[in-house]
Formats: structure tokens, sequence, C-alpha cells
């Protein structure tokens, strides 16, 4: 036979899972590392607002909301 088998699917999602996570992992790490040095310790506690873009009022609530979705969503 020249066919072999396909891999469990165990062991595909695992390696499918570690790929994704280690990428993601790896992702976020450089943003703060780069974050980190363009603004060292002085860097705002929100972003968002951080800059003094408070108006409008309802866009920062909106980013802030989809913030959270965003990170529920990746926790699930």
């Amino acid at each position: 036979d020249t066919l072999r088998s396909d891999p469990p699917e165990n062991k595909v999602m695992k390696k499918a899972t570690k790929f994704g996570v280690a990428s993601t992992s790896i992702f976020y790490l450089s943003c703060g590392c780069v974050g980190y040095r363009a603004f060292g310790n002085s860097a705002p506690g929100n972003f968002l607002t951080g800059f003094g873009f408070y108006e409008p009022f309802w866009l920062i609530d909106i980013a802030n909301i989809c913030i959270i979705i965003h990170l529920v969503g990746a926790y699930q």
C-alpha cells in the first residue's frame, strides 16, 4: 500500500492547539515588549483614554466593550 491512514484527530487537535497558543503568546508578548520599549514606565493605564482622547465618550465605551468580547471569546 502506498496510502497511509490519517493521524488520529486528538493528535492533530493537540498539535493545532499548541501551535495556536504558542503563536498567540509570542505575538502578545512581542506587542508588550514593543509597547514597553516605546513608552517605558510612563505608559498610561488605559491606552484608550491615556493620551487625552475622552470625546466622544460613547466611542470609548464601545471600544472597551469590544475588547471585553474579544478577551472572553479567547478564553472559552
